[in-house]
């Protein structure tokens, strides 16, 4: 009996834990992230890279984008995610790359998610 209120209290305690860490992500807000491609690419290689601009008074870290290829009528043609590079700092920006997308004439990136490191 003593056993299984052990097994109980650590799951309990494993899940608040587990709940606890992922509420440290957060959506990101309008505002908050500048989000542009660098001017000198390379699609014959079949990577794009882009640049995230972290406009937030927090360093943050795992910053995940959606990347949606858009054809001449701006209707999406493909998606994709990326993951920025690095922690980034307020007023900061660091760079990210993605796989090209055949039929897209242009791309629509927006930051989905972020996790707070730390205030300034």
């Amino acid at each position: 009996m003593v056993a299984i209120k052990v097994i109980a209290v650590s799951v309990v305690l494993i899940l608040m834990t587990t709940a606890a860490m992922a509420q440290d992500r957060a959506p990101a807000a309008p505002g908050t992230f500048r989000v542009g491609l660098d001017s000198d690419q390379h699609p014959v290689a079949g990577r794009l890279v882009g640049q995230v601009r972290n406009d937030l008074p927090f360093r943050v870290t795992d910053v995940r984008l959606e990347v949606e290829g858009l054809d001449a009528e701006r209707r999406t043609v493909g998606r994709t995610f990326a993951w920025a590079f690095g922690d980034v700092a307020p007023g900061g920006e660091t760079s990210f790359a993605f796989e090209a997308m055949p039929e897209a004439l242009s791309y629509r990136i927006s930051v989905v998610t972020y996790d707070i490191v730390s205030r300034r």
